[in-house]
């Protein structure tokens, strides 16, 4: 009687399979044309009168605004300044931002040049065109005793 039971177990597994498979096909068929039905797909929703409607598409559009202008200050707050990664030096920085040396001193006079940290973030000039004009002047920085010409 053992092989008998053997074999009808042998046969099942794949059987049970077959049936899994065509009821995952059922579900995903019905879920894939229920999509498609409007009438079907607006009896599920509440009724809303026009007053209601408006006020979703106002409050819609508050929220909207509100995640703009949040990204906005994000923005704003991070342009002007240069994060600190690892490796940086205040010289480096200045060549890779265009900025003279002495315009970063002006600009962050409690910055230690010597103990940068990772993540710092350096206060750069608000506008493109004020990196230009300091040219190679500031490379041996105003005061001369911060460090700043050390080795990067």
């Amino acid at each position: 009687m053992a092989p008998l039971r053997q074999s009808s177990l042998r046969v099942l597994a794949p059987a049970s399979l077959a049936v899994f498979a065509v009821a995952f096909l059922i579900v995903v068929i019905a879920s894939l044309s229920g999509g498609g039905d409007s009438s079907s797909s607006q009896s599920a929703r509440p009724v809303l009168s026009d007053a209601q409607r408006r006020q979703a598409e106002r409050t819609r559009a508050r929220r909207a605004a509100r995640k703009r202008q949040q990204r906005e200050r994000r923005q704003a707050a991070a342009r002007g300044f240069y994060v600190v990664k690892q490796g940086d030096t205040l010289g480096s920085i200045a060549s890779k931002t265009g900025v003279s040396l002495a315009t970063l001193q002006q600009l962050n006079p409690t910055l230690d040049p010597q103990g940068l940290v990772t993540g710092q973030r350096v206060k750069l000039p608000g506008s493109a065109g004020a990196t230009g004009a300091t040219g190679a002047t500031g490379a041996t920085g105003s005061t001369g005793t911060t460090g700043a010409t050390a080795p990067g």
